[in-house]
């Protein structure tokens, strides 16, 4: 078979491929029926002082059916940045919670659902599949920033888990009854690389990769999402809020460290489509308000007056960050409280 030209950039391409090639970490995302990964079960993380819950998630106790001492119960769903945290008491949720615990006593708990990479198509199948039968209060969703840029650098297509162009590959060289790829060569790590590779290349051709096209097919599919949560909630049993989560691009100064947290193509494609997201939101016109199945929020600007250094990239955020976003949140679960019960919280 005759040997392909060198092409410069498709070796810049690989390259760069290569180094992210580590990312598919087996305790990060381990398989999970329905949602495609979660943490790996009781897997400890090397470079961390925990290990995940028996279902997956980064908290201290599972959530399981809802005992009669828990008077508040809260899930927050979301990605990457939920999970950030020396301790859980350090991450958002754990953050949340002892904010709770202290306006609504010992009985106020709140269970962290943030999966590392997880988009919303991904947390929509998690609350119609596991959490809305665990019996919760509301359902907060952080998230937004996974369908922006994963597409830019995983799976290029618009609301599809970051790594499914793996499985596919995978599934289509172990189970290909054809032949095409049984008869391939032995499959060893490097081959592994290639194949995985090759098939990302192919997927970003067929979807028009970074064009004008393919950045609105990532805004139209994030619409879609999130009119067919607003379709499910009704019946979910617990009001479902999402807040499209912070962003340094929406920052007006930047602290020294924020200033090289990416390219500067990347940082003009990730403003763009966070305008575009936020439209979506405006398109909506959900912002509803207490017992409303569904509601949704922008929170992209939560830090735009902040000298401080606050974010670590571009959506993950120091411990005073995580605070501030905590907050937030627990201001949003006082006006919810507020409307449900009809006196002050």
């Amino acid at each position: 078979m005759a040997q392909r030209p060198y092409d410069a950039d498709e070796h810049t391409r690989r390259q760069r491929f290569l180094k992210l090639f580590q990312s598919f970490d087996a305790n990060t995302r381990f398989p999970a029926p329905y949602v495609q990964f979660a943490g790996k079960p009781l897997a400890p993380l090397a470079d961390r002082n925990w290990r995940y819950d028996v279902l997956g998630y980064r908290n201290d106790i599972h959530a399981d059916t809802r005992p009669a001492s828990e008077t508040l119960r809260v899930f927050v769903v979301g990605d990457s940045t939920l999970v950030d945290g020396q301790v859980f008491a350090d991450t958002v949720p754990g953050r949340l919670e002892s904010g709770l615990k202290r306006i609504h006593g010992e009985g106020a708990r709140v269970y962290n659902f943030g999966a590392i990479s997880a988009c919303l198509n991904q947390m929509i199948a998690l609350i119609t599949t596991r959490l809305m039968d665990l019996q919760p209060d509301v359902i907060l969703i952080v998230g937004g920033g996974t369908d922006i840029f994963q597409p830019w650098s995983f799976d290029p297509r618009a609301g599809c888990p970051y790594n499914h162009f793996v499985s596919e590959c995978l599934h289509g060289f172990f189970f290909d009854q054809t032949g095409a790829e049984t008869d391939a060569e032995e499959l060893s790590y490097d081959r592994l690389q290639e194949m995985i590779f090759n098939r990302l290349e192919n997927l970003r051709a067929l979807t028009n990769w970074q064009s004008d096209i393919w950045e609105w097919e990532v805004v139209r599919q994030f619409e879609v999402s999130l009119k067919r949560l607003a379709r499910l909630a009704p019946g979910i049993g617990a009001p479902v809020r999402f807040y499209l989560q912070p962003t340094i691009v929406r920052k007006t100064e930047l602290a020294a460290d924020e200033e090289t947290v990416a390219s500067g193509p990347f940082l003009a494609y990730l403003d763009r489509q966070y305008t575009r997201f936020a439209g979506v939101l405006d398109r909506l016109d959900l912002a509803g308000g207490g017992q409303a199945p569904f509601a949704v929020q922008d929170l992209s600007k939560l830090f735009e007056g902040e000298s401080r250094h606050l974010f670590t990239d571009i959506v993950h955020v120091t411990s005073e960050g995580r605070q501030m976003v905590a907050d937030r949140l627990q201001a949003e679960i006082a006006a919810f409280l507020d409307t449900r019960t009809g006196t002050s919280v």
